[in-house]
This record gives structure tokens, C-alpha cells and sequence, in this order.
């Protein structure tokens, strides 16, 4: 089977996405994977085990693909129907459990971390699912497969500055939403001459603006937002 140099192009995602996931281990190491299990809620750890497991599919996928090796990557592909749904789960849970065992006084905060998780985790949602129907058109489907792994900047990058002392005196936000959205202008630049699916990419970049906006302008200490988060610690799901 032919792969075309388009094809090729977008497999180049691996070794980042590996990138990504090296730096991932190395800013969770003090708060997470150096301490004994018995340290972290089943929660945090069904969330990193999930986590995990997604961006070595992200890695896996495409240095396969890049290899040539086309039954092996749609073989392990196969895992994203299992694997997305329950990174779903993960974040909604792990969210439910911070929101509902927070301190009194750190509980203002956790509402605006709700934001991030739940956002997150629905941008995460809505680019699986689009992966997926688009499972046999290869223009659309990697480049949903990339999108999914642009939510877990954020996180990520947090966590590496919180780590090394980082203060900007500003929300954190506009620096890790800024760096996610410039990886989607790089990702715009390069494609801009793909004969398919390069609107996906702008498309998807509006999209992450649109669910970035509260947290950037302060919209989720409103009534609408500390409501639903009310709403949300109520349910019995932790």
C-alpha cells in the first residue's frame, strides 16, 4: 500500500508526542510517580495508568505508521476504542474527587481547576469521537488523533513550572493555552498546502479558544459556573 508523503508528514508526531510524555514523567516525579501507591487516591492512579497508556498510543501509532508497518498500526489502534472512553471516565472522576474532598478554604480554587479538567477532558471527548468516525480517512483521522494529545499540554507544562519555581504573576493559563495554541499554528503552517483535511486543524484551534475563555477571563467564579460545580461535587460518583 502506498502512503504518501502527506502521510508521512503527520506520522512525524510520534517522537513529540514521546517528547511530551518524557517531560510528563519527569514533572509528575516528585508530586506522583516517586511515592508509594498508598500515597495517591485509586482515582489519580486510574487517571495516570489511562493517561499513559493514550500517549504511548500517540507515540506507537505514528512511528509505526512512519515504519510502514500498516496492519501493526491499525491493530493497536484498535486500544483507542477502549482507551478513550475511559480516559473520559478517568478525568470525570478524578475531577469529582477533587472537587468533593478539597479544603474549605482551597474550594474557590478547585472550582476553576473544574474548568480545566472538565474542559479539557470534553475537548479531549470531542476529538476522539471525530478520530473515530473518521477512522478510515487518514487526512482526518490523524490529525484528531494529534488533537486529542494537544489537551494534555496544559497539565503538563503546569507542573514543570510549578516544579522549577516558575511565578509569571499572571494566570498560568495564558502561557500553557498560548503554548497550545501555537503548536496549532505551527500545525496550520505546515499543512497549509494539504490537498485534504487541513481545516481541521483552524477548526479545531477556534474550537480551544472558545472552551480556554473562562479560565483565561475569570468567567468560572459567575454564578453559572460555581452552580454547576455545586451541582457536580453532588453527584454520587465518587
Amino acid at each position: 500500500m502506498h502512503v504518501s508523503p502527506r502521510t508521512f508528514q503527520l506520522s512525524a508526531a510520534g517522537p513529540w508526542f514521546a517528547g511530551l510524555l518524557a517531560v510528563a514523567v519527569f514533572t509528575f516525579w516528585p508530586s506522583y510517580v516517586s511515592l508509594p501507591p498508598a500515597a495517591s487516591s485509586p482515582y489519580i492512579h486510574f487517571h495516570a495508568l489511562v493517561a499513559t497508556a493514550w500517549m504511548l498510543l500517540l507515540v506507537g501509532q505514528p512511528m509505526l505508521m512512519r515504519a510502514g508497518r500498516l496492519r501493526a498500526h491499525r491493530a493497536l489502534g484498535k486500544t483507542a476504542w477502549v482507551l478513550g472512553p475511559l480516559f473520559i471516565v478517568a478525568v470525570v472522576l478524578l475531577a469529582h474527587y477533587r472537587i468533593t474532598t478539597v479544603p474549605a478554604e482551597a474550594y474557590a480554587l478547585q472550582t476553576y481547576i473544574l474548568w480545566l479538567q472538565l474542559s479539557l477532558g470534553g475537548l479531549f471527548a470531542l476529538c476522539w469521537v471525530l478520530a473515530m468516525v473518521n477512522r478510515r480517512g487518514m487526512a482526518l483521522h490523524a490529525r484528531f488523533m494529534i488533537c486529542t494529545g494537544l489537551t494534555l499540554i496544559d497539565p503538563v507544562v503546569i507542573r514543570l513550572w510549578n516544579w522549577i519555581g516558575f511565578d509569571p504573576n499572571v494566570n498560568y493559563q495564558w502561557y500553557t493555552f498560548g503554548l497550545t495554541d501555537l503548536v496549532f499554528v505551527a500545525l496550520i503552517w505546515l499543512e497549509r498546502k494539504s490537498p485534504t483535511g487541513r481545516w481541521v486543524f483552524p477548526v479545531m484551534l477556534g474550537v480551544f479558544v472558545l472552551a480556554q475563555i473562562p479560565a483565561l477571563f475569570g468567567l468560572t467564579g459567575q454564578a453559572w459556573w460555581q452552580g454547576f460545580a455545586r451541582w457536580y461535587a453532588a453527584l454520587p460518583l465518587t
